[in-house]
């Protein structure tokens, strides 16, 4: 089966929202992903959330309800170009995905983050940067054109495997799509174990790079917005 490529170059916005223009495709490799980008609206497989929280920590609690309505908002743009929800247009980049979500989870961002770069920059001035490989459910992943580069794109963790592999919910050329990616295997496009994928394949212009080798930060908006 020929493989599909899927387009991760945002448009840029008159004022100036969304991702670089900076050339970014990706190829799948089989097996397929969990929901196919051509499912255009087909809901994450039990719930695209992250799970209940156990009532011992409130901030804990709080902090999966908000990201679970979130993740459901931007799910619900999956396959979709037009970012429109509840009768507001929030533009067409990768970086309105995540603001229209974090509104809808009642965490609007400031009206002056309109791209990555910002969104990244005011990220870590709030202390939202965080380390670590594993992605949470709600989590803010930040991608570049070119291995280490700088922000030039955002996207939404909708779903986390148990072995790391997240699916991450970003604005691409063709509408809302999902994109795997695996912070502990940065460089291989599949678990040597298993053989898992673990990283769709981007395209920098004619370069073949696994997802996770693109990420240049990861925060966590919740409770710092």
């Amino acid at each position: 089966m020929t493989a599909s490529r899927l387009r991760l170059a945002c448009a840029l916005l008159a004022a100036g929202a969304g991702c670089s223009s900076a050339s970014l495709a990706a190829r799948r490799s089989l097996p397929p992903p969990p929901a196919s980008a051509d499912r255009a609206g087909a809901p994450e497989a039990g719930g695209a959330g992250p799970a209940h929280a156990t009532g011992r920590d409130p901030d804990a609690a709080s902090r999966n309800r908000e990201a679970r309505v979130a993740v459901e908002t931007a799910s619900s743009l999956v396959g979709r170009r037009s970012l429109t929800v509840g009768g507001v247009d929030w533009g067409a980049g990768c970086t309105a995905l995540v603001r229209v979500s974090m509104a809808r989870a009642g965490h609007p961002l400031p009206p002056a983050v309109t791209d990555a770069a910002g969104l990244h920059a005011w990220a870590e001035r709030r202390g939202a940067l965080r380390a670590g490989r594993r992605l949470e459910p709600g989590d803010v992943v930040f991608l570049a054109d070119r291995p280490g580069g700088a922000p030039a794109h955002a996207g939404l963790v909708a779903r986390a495997d148990p072995d790391g592999t997240a699916v991450v919910l970003h604005r691409v050329a063709r509408g809302v799509a999902r994109v795997r990616l695996n912070l502990a295997w940065p460089t291989r496009t599949n678990d040597p174990a298993t053989g898992r994928l673990v990283n769709d394949t981007l395209y920098v212009g004619r370069q073949a790079v696994p997802a996770g080798n693109l990420v240049v930060g990861v925060a966590d908006l919740f409770g710092r917005s």
